[in-house]
């Protein structure tokens, strides 16, 4: 039985992903929690989920569920009783809709993407690269600082960058 909110993403994979899934509130087994979280403990799906730390992308239902009603949703759609009338409003309701904060999940997800890659570095050439038309990557990326420091004022930046390369 947990005690807290789940802070790993491999928590919440073990959680979800069995047949059945567990009410973290009395410790029972259900196929779904739909009915059982407003009925016995009187919370809402929303509230559980910020309890416990679970973002909306997972479901409270185990995967024996999650198929059946797949299965079913299929053969809807398959014998044409489904339609996408409702997708206009269901799309303005989403985008009227705040944002909640993150969950602890979603934060060291978020935090070890960003750790592993950070923005606007994935085009960036490793430190001794060279470039596709065979230039040193290292000189092309001093060049363009200095470049932009005196383009703002700053011509310091240039002044070593010439005394480095093209003085000698």
């Amino acid at each position: 039985m947990r005690h807290g909110p789940f802070v790993s993403l491999e928590e919440l994979d073990a959680y979800v992903g069995g047949p059945k899934i567990q009410c973290l509130e009395c410790g029972r087994w259900f196929r779904a929690l739909a009915t059982h979280l407003p009925r016995t403990h009187g919370m809402t799906h929303q509230d559980y989920r910020e309890k416990w730390g679970i973002p909306q992308r997972y479901p409270l239902a185990g995967t024996a569920t999650r198929e059946t009603l797949s299965m079913q949703l299929r053969q809807q759609i398959d014998a044409g009783r489904f339609t996408y009338d409702h997708l206009p409003n269901a799309t303005a309701a989403a985008r009227e809709a705040g944002r909640n904060r993150k969950t602890p999940v979603d934060q060291a997800r978020q935090s070890a993407m960003m750790a592993e890659q950070r923005p606007g570095d994935y085009h960036r050439l490793p430190p001794g690269a060279k470039r596709a038309d065979g230039r040193d990557a290292d000189r092309r990326r001093e060049y363009q600082i200095a470049y932009r420091a005196e383009k703002h004022g700053d011509p310091e930046p240039m002044r070593r960058y010439r005394e480095k390369y093209l003085d000698s």
